[in-house]
């Protein structure tokens, strides 16, 4: 009867322990060198600055695509990589409330225009879906206090911006929560052949 009251003690506490390491997986924004990895959609994004400078065909044809495995993002994946990032809104809105959020990118994904002044700024092309690009940025007060806007749009897939890269993005072979996950159920198993 003891073994069975330590042996649902011990299975709540993993329990517990995985439910919050799956939620703080899924908030995290992970820096990985040249890459950051957004664990909530298992998602890994090239550093703007990797891709500055080329154009959309450029970014195409290079490694990154086609032997690397990244893919020009769509509009609503970076929707949602700056909403996981800790951004109120993704319009032009002026808002103070997402400077943390534009410091967190800047500092993971790069800064390609005014950078190391108030008027920090990522900017990169990704894909509107509509035969068209858009360059969604974030940047620091000075631009509108953190706003990220999509708008911006080019049909010119020729076309160079020096202070733009790409928003590339491929997904994680193995995500952070499914590691969790799996070393929370292999303890589990361990704890319950050793209970008893």
């Amino acid at each position: 009867m003891k073994n069975q009251f330590y042996s649902g003690v011990v299975f709540a506490l993993i329990l517990t322990f995985l439910a919050s390491g799956i939620s703080v997986a899924r908030a995290a924004m992970v820096d990985n060198g040249s890459s950051m990895i957004d664990t909530a959609t298992g998602l890994q994004w090239l550093d703007l600055t990797e891709t500055q400078g080329l154009s959309w065909n450029q970014a195409e044809a290079s490694t990154y695509v086609t032997v690397n495995g990244y893919a020009h993002a769509t509009e609503a994946q970076v929707i949602t990589l700056f909403l996981n990032a800790g951004f109120l809104t993704t319009d032009n809105t002026n808002n103070p409330a997402n400077n943390p959020a534009a410091s967190t990118l800047l500092s993971f994904l790069g800064c390609t225009q005014f950078c190391a002044t108030v008027n920090a700024t990522g900017r990169g092309f990704a894909d509107w879906g509509g035969g068209w690009t858009t360059r969604p940025n974030y940047h620091m007060s000075g631009l509108g206090a953190g706003a990220a806007t999509t708008s911006l749009l080019s049909a010119n897939l020729d076309l160079i911006d020096a202070t733009a890269g790409h928003f590339l993005v491929q997904p994680v072979p193995v995500p952070a929560a499914a590691w969790l996950f799996g070393s929370a159920l292999g303890l589990l198993g361990w704890v319950r052949r050793n209970v008893r």
